[in-house]
């Protein structure tokens, strides 16, 4: 999960994200991926990009590695969909794209939790994560 730290705005609270046109936002870890934490995630899997609607992204899930079945979900990506926002660690997310994704609640995690699709790395999270 990613810090948010809105810089320059007295009226922004915690974990509010900024408008576009409003000062900069930076983001750091709270944890680092590792497999370990990766087990601690509520949810993880294998999904294409549907549609991102400001933080807010729709996932087709292709594999469920935990927590989630097969179909669509939406789930908040904070500073992964274009905003004015670093997500320290966080893939770009686009219409399309394939990602391995992990978080918790309904928040994508940034940080190595949420990469780019590679089958490789897929199979190791399936092996960490299977029953």
């Amino acid at each position: 999960v990613a810090l948010l730290a809105s810089i320059g705005s007295p009226g922004a609270g915690p974990g509010v994200v900024p408008d576009p046109s409003g000062p900069p936002a930076i983001a750091s870890c709270v944890e680092q991926f590792s497999l370990e934490s990766l087990a601690r995630r509520d949810f993880a899997f294998d999904g294409t990009v549907v549609s991102i609607n400001g933080e807010n992204v729709t996932f087709r899930v292709d594999e469920a590695f935990r927590g989630l079945a097969a179909g669509d979900v939406t789930l908040t990506a904070t500073g992964m969909t274009g905003t004015a926002i670093s997500s320290a660690g966080g893939p770009n997310l686009v219409v399309s794209g394939r990602y391995l994704v992990a978080g918790s609640d309904r928040f994508v995690w940034a940080c190595g939790f949420t990469q780019d699709y590679d089958a490789s790395v897929a199979a190791t999270w399936r092996q960490a994560l299977g029953d």
